[in-house]
């Protein structure tokens, strides 16, 4: 009996031995099992980086090639959360660079050092001046124009075009212009020269296109509105501006973060963090407002922000009110109304307006880049005036009946060109940065 029960005891050993041999062997032939890792993300989203963005992606393990799961249809999931990387990245923002820090942001509020904001430390970005909204454009103020100037005015009214000498005029074909009617000549001539120097700065888009029209009793153009011209009291042969009507315009504020609690305009550049936590319609509107302080400091014009700084002395709250002679257009752009005190009245009286507009210019230290190319080859030219009278001379076929810009009046707009493009070079030496800095 004991040796019966040796034997059968020997024999399961034997048994034992031979199967922990069979699995050893069956274990080889498997592939290694390697562990997932325990923060792996769901298999439907795409996978982030670690927190902080701020480093490399991490490297492999081991050089193999790492271990693919598979769903039942063989395909790989890494493969296709790749492809939702690849996916997401290419309609969003690109990556960061490697140790740049991840900055919280608000949507829609670029902190002022993004590139979505300025560049080179003293220019709005281009992503910014692609939102700006068109406005005129170069074919729409050129049909505008020769269809204004051979069209039949059918009716003259009164309201919508400023001042009570000027009418609202309704052409044969149902559109409309705004005719202004100077108390003297100069006021119309401001008016146009200062149409085509927005031109000559790339600024026409802001500026309603302009025709020069003779009121002549026995004109076509005026043969239809002989009761409404002696309502007028129009001279007989004045010449009038005709400038495209807008419907709809809005009025325009001062944007709020500009101005400080007393009124008085903050500085407006980059490097001091004045364009934080802006909104993007309010960068938009200062890209605007930019070009605005520019051209009216060229045309020496006082009857618009400046003349809201001049009533700040007795009236605190004027910013808080609509500017004068500028609106906001039906796609949103910024319309700069009523130009006729630039250039030729606005020169006259520039000693006086001046110890307003210069300031206001000097605390603006971030530009179109556009804008400021424009006023910087004029300024190496030196022929802004002989550049600006051959662009009214071409294009407008009643310049002769308007003296052209007289010989001072030439010389000091020159010479705010040279003061603008040596306050814009200044900018940029104290303010700009190299690309990469």
């Amino acid at each position: 009996m004991g040796r019966r029960m040796r034997g059968a005891a020997a024999t399961a050993g034997l048994w034992l031995l031979a199967l922990g041999s069979l699995l050893a062997l069956w274990g080889r032939l498997l592939p290694p099992r390697t562990a997932l890792p325990a923060s792996r993300p769901p298999e439907d989203r795409t996978p982030r980086r670690p927190a902080g963005g701020g480093g490399p992606e991490s490297a492999p393990r081991s050089p193999q090639a790492p271990f693919r799961a598979r769903d039942p249809r063989g395909a790989s999931l890494k493969t296709f959360r790749t492809l939702l990387t690849l996916a997401a990245g290419a309609d969003g923002p690109p990556r960061r660079p490697p140790g740049e820090r991840r900055r919280r942001v608000p949507d829609g509020r670029p902190r002022p050092e993004e590139p979505a904001v300025v560049h080179g430390g003293v220019f709005w970005s281009r992503g910014l001046e692609e939102q700006v909204p068109r406005g005129f454009s170069e074919a729409q103020a050129a049909a505008w124009l020769q269809a204004a100037r051979g069209a039949r005015v059918v009716a003259l009214e009164r309201g919508g075009c400023g001042r009570s000498s000027n009418r609202l005029a309704r052409f044969a074909d149902g559109t409309r212009a705004c005719v202004r009617y100077g108390i003297n000549p100069e006021q119309i001539q401001g008016e146009a020269l200062s149409y085509y120097l927005a031109c000559l700065l790339g600024l026409q888009r802001h500026v309603p296109p302009l025709a020069l029209s003779r009121v002549e009793a026995r004109g076509a153009q005026w043969a239809q509105v002989q009761e409404e011209l002696r309502a007028a009291h129009w001279t007989e042969g004045s010449v009038v501006s005709l400038t495209s009507w807008l419907p709809n315009l809005t009025d325009v504020v001062v944007p709020a973060p500009w101005r400080s609690e007393d009124g008085q305009l903050r500085p407006l550049r980059a490097a001091g963090g004045e364009l934080a936590n802006r909104s993007r319609e309010e960068l938009v509107d200062l890209v605007q407002w930019t070009d605005l302080i520019l051209f009216d400091y060229l045309t020496a014009n006082f009857d618009r922000l400046v003349s809201n700084l001049f009533s700040l002395q007795w009236d605190p709250r004027v910013m808080q009110r609509a500017t004068s002679n500028l609106h906001r257009g039906p796609g949103g752009a910024l319309v700069f109304l009523d130009n006729e005190a630039g250039l030729v009245h606005g020169y006259r009286v520039a000693g006086m307006w001046d110890k307003y507009n210069e300031p206001l210019l000097q605390s603006v230290c971030v530009f179109r880049e556009r804008t400021a190319r424009r006023v910087l080859e004029l300024h190496r030219g030196q022929d802004a005036a002989a550049r600006l009278l051959r662009l009214y001379q071409h294009h407008e076929p009643r310049f002769p009946e308007l003296a052209e810009l007289a010989h001072p009046h030439a010389q000091l707009l020159q010479r705010r060109l040279d003061f603008l493009a040596k306050h814009i070079l200044h900018c940029k030496a104290k303010y700009g940065r190299r690309p990469g800095t």
